[in-house]
């Protein structure tokens, strides 16, 4: 590790609306470096509230806000989507599926040189909750989606840590 390191986060979405594909988003924050929120592209999960989970090591958050925004695929405009999520924590968990050891899911020895190695001990933490998407963009692409849409589903994240 060297002056940089540690605490990337990378987010990758697309958002699709009336069954097309209505904006791609990608975005990379750095350590110590500033997100611009008036960037045409927007990609984050941002980690709220976060307790170390002693089963991991890890600061688990409690709660997850989602944004999207890029340029229209289809026609003009800007497309931008917010979600937040509680997931709860590690005495009361919301939608946890599974935490998975990825180390544990290969062999041993395998598992023990790339402790040695590496040093890591990689983790995935999987849930499914309810959520309210909150849309807006161009009416061309959906009527009334200027003015803004909720929409209401079930929402699978995964987070992974790897440290």
């Amino acid at each position: 590790m060297g002056a940089g390191s540690g605490g990337v986060s990378v987010n990758v979405g697309g958002l699709v609306i009336g069954g097309k594909l209505v904006a791609i988003t990608a975005e990379t924050n750095w350590p110590d470096e500033q997100q611009d929120d008036k960037s045409p592209v927007i990609s984050r999960a941002t980690h709220l509230n976060a307790q170390r989970d002693p089963d991991t090591g890890y600061d688990q958050p409690s709660e997850i806000v989602f944004q999207w925004a890029a340029p229209s695929l289809i026609g003009s405009g800007r497309v931008d989507a917010s979600l937040r999520v509680e997931v709860g924590d590690n005495t009361a968990p919301h939608g946890l599926i599974e935490k998975v050891d990825l180390l544990a899911e290969i062999p041993y020895v395998v598992k023990v040189a790339v402790n040695y190695v590496a040093g890591t001990k990689p983790y995935i933490y999987q849930w499914l909750n309810p959520v309210k998407l909150n849309i807006r963009g161009p009416d061309s692409i959906l009527p009334g989606l200027a003015d803004g849409l909720d929409v209401e589903g079930r929402l699978y994240n995964e987070a992974t840590f790897i440290s």
